[in-house]
């Protein structure tokens, strides 16, 4: 749980900038707004559908059940041991999901488009020696 609270405000800020990278200035709001609210639709729906799986499985399962017998010397035993495992078998459903969505199609499309968002802004800069909007310097007239 430290790590993930750790890294998740570093993968939280690449999504934007993903985002704003990729998505057209006009559209951000929507876009933005869009993500956000599918996030906050999904935090209830989870909670609902994932307690009765913590109190009528996992729980049960470290304390009583046979997990408590195989996996209770390395993980431990009771209630608080079971939601750890059900935190640590999500996150690693979490993590081949994740892996698996990095080679898909839609992956591909996105950092192609990332990459040439990317080269795009760098050309920019070539063409502007002192940045995008750096004040030029004055050139004296005689």
């Amino acid at each position: 749980m430290m790590v993930f609270m750790t890294v998740m405000p570093a993968i939280e800020a690449s999504e934007h900038t993903v985002l704003q990278k990729v998505v057209p200035f006009e559209r951000q709001g929507r876009v933005f707004g869009f993500a956000q609210s599918v996030e906050q639709a999904a935090s209830p729906l989870t909670a609902f559908l994932i307690s009765p799986v913590a109190q009528f499985v996992f729980i049960p399962f470290m304390t009583t059940g046979a997990g408590a017998e195989v996996l209770g010397p390395w993980f431990g035993v009771g209630p608080d041991r079971g939601l750890a495992l059900l935190f640590t078998v999500s996150g690693a459903i979490g993590l081949v999901v994740t892996l698996l969505a990095f080679g898909t199609r839609h992956y591909r499309g996105l950092s192609a488009r990332y990459l040439a968002a990317d080269r795009d802004d760098t050309d920019a800069d070539d063409t502007d020696p002192g940045g995008a909007g750096a004040p030029q310097p004055a050139v004296a007239t005689a």
